[in-house]
């Protein structure tokens, strides 16, 4: 689904944020979705408890804020990881798309549908062990990205298991010891994709 919506662009409306901008807020009335062109994104989700949780981390050539399209508050924040390059398009503009561009119309779905999923297999590791929901985490972005190097830092781990650094550095240890991971520079590459999955 990576970079598929990059023909339509021309129908969407530029914008570019800074890092840490918030693109939008979670029961924000929603006039549309992004799609994001350059840079990275924090989702993030807050609970009943008043949590902040990172459920899910996007690079460019996705979209974001899918359920915008049905005019309903946006049911999480998206928050610039990086200097970002979003466009913008409104509900009139998906409808054209999808009027001259059948084929968008399934685009969106499939990104649509994987978002759902995403957010249900994100709820059933919540109140996991830190090490298996790290672990879960990491192959969904190797999926995702289909990738076995993860563009993200131990901060943005830490802020999607709801957990300090310093308990997410001694479990990044332990892997690189196992040679399950190499750490890098804001970056984790996997050495052994199935080792991780056999953590969860």
């Amino acid at each position: 689904m990576r970079y598929e919506w990059e023909p339509y662009l021309k129908y969407g409306h530029k914008k570019v944020l800074a890092k840490d901008e918030t693109l939008y807020s979670q029961g924000e009335k929603a006039s549309g979705f992004y799609y994001l062109a350059e840079g990275k994104m924090n989702i993030l989700l807050l609970s009943e408890e008043g949590k902040i949780r990172i459920i899910d981390y996007s690079l460019d050539g996705f979209l974001i804020g899918e359920q915008g399209i049905l005019g309903q508050p946006y049911s999480t924040t998206a928050v610039c990881d990086s200097t970002s390059c979003l466009f913008h398009f409104s509900i009139d503009a998906f409808r054209n798309i999808c009027k001259r561009h059948p084929e968008a119309k399934r685009i969106f779905m499939n990104s649509l549908s994987s978002k759902i999923r995403l957010l249900a297999e994100t709820v059933t590791m919540i109140n996991e062990p830190y090490e298996k929901q790290m672990a879960h985490f990491l192959v969904q972005l190797h999926a995702k990205y289909n990738n076995l190097t993860v563009p993200i830092t131990q901060i943005s781990l830490a802020q999607y298991i709801g957990t300090s650094r310093i308990t997410v550095y001694k479990i990044m240890q332990k892997w690189s010891e196992k040679k399950l991971i190499s750490l890098g520079n804001q970056k984790i590459e996997i050495l052994n994709l199935n080792g991780l999955k056999a953590l969860f």
